[in-house]
């Protein structure tokens, strides 16, 4: 019959107790100051396999899950067809970047080299607490065999007011001159005044727009969850709710861009 055999542990002594303390202490600090460290570095704490490599490794973004690597003109021709997000899509390209960086001269000519993207990771300083987090958003035709996923974004907008769209692509363009932009299509959800009967303080509207447009990277500041809103019965509009409860950072980005006071 096997015997049980009782172990006494001795009690650790208060110099031990402080030393384990210490490194413990040590430990974190030194996990903060990597974590510090990957947010400073930007782009560069990931490195997809790209092969546009990114412009500089001080953005607050990171592009991720490539898809497809080519010049914008073939990548029209092959995919536009059946996708409506790249339906003309290299003039559409080129309007929008000679209006954004008109020293380029973008002639007809030109090859603009593209890669297309599925997903991007956004760091930015939380409002709240001012600590740093991350947002990790997709934009997929299938995301696991359930269906379509299309996430969606907070931007800085020109309009008074909190500016949302929904991303429908990622791209990375290389210009002749060697410049690298990096740029979303997007589904922009344009503030709508209708409200539902049980409306609530801070309620913001939106409808999501058909059109599809293009939008800097630099603009973007974080995702955003918005949720479906029946809207009016005889309506056929797309109406979203933005959930401005997700965390403190978004409640109080929001309450300040709308001036809205809690009553």
């Amino acid at each position: 019959m096997a015997r049980q055999i009782s172990a006494t542990r001795k009690p650790r002594r208060a110099s031990q107790t402080a030393e384990l303390s210490d490194a413990s202490s040590d430990t974190d600090a030194t996990n903060q100051e990597a974590d510090v460290a990957q947010f400073k570095q930007g782009s560069a704490r990931r490195v997809p396999k790209s092969r546009i490599p990114p412009a500089n490794g001080e953005n607050q973004w990171t592009f991720g899950s490539p898809l497809q690597y080519g010049d914008s003109r073939s990548y029209e021709d092959l995919h536009g067809g059946n996708n409506p997000i790249y339906r003309a899509l290299d003039p559409r390209l080129r309007e929008f970047l000679h209006s954004q960086f008109p020293d380029e001269y973008l002639t007809y000519e030109d090859t603009i080299m593209i890669e297309i993207f599925q997903c991007v990771y956004i760091a930015y300083q939380s409002k709240d607490d001012w600590t740093n987090a991350e947002d990790i958003l997709r934009c997929k035709s299938n995301w696991y065999n359930s269906g379509p996923r299309y996430d969606c974004v907070l931007f800085n907008s020109d309009q008074p007011g909190v500016a949302c769209a929904r991303l429908r692509s990622l791209v990375r363009c290389q210009l002749p001159s060697g410049r690298v932009v990096d740029l979303a299509v997007v589904q922009n959800m344009k503030p709508n005044k209708w409200r539902p009967k049980t409306s609530w303080d801070g309620c913001v509207v939106f409808e999501e727009e058909v059109d599809l447009t293009f939008l800097l990277m630099d603009f973007v500041i974080r995702g955003a969850l918005l949720a479906h809103a029946q809207g009016p019965s005889n309506s056929r509009r797309n109406f979203h709710y933005l959930v401005d409860v997700v965390d403190g950072d978004m409640f109080l980005r929001v309450l300040n861009a709308i001036g809205h006071v809690c009553n």
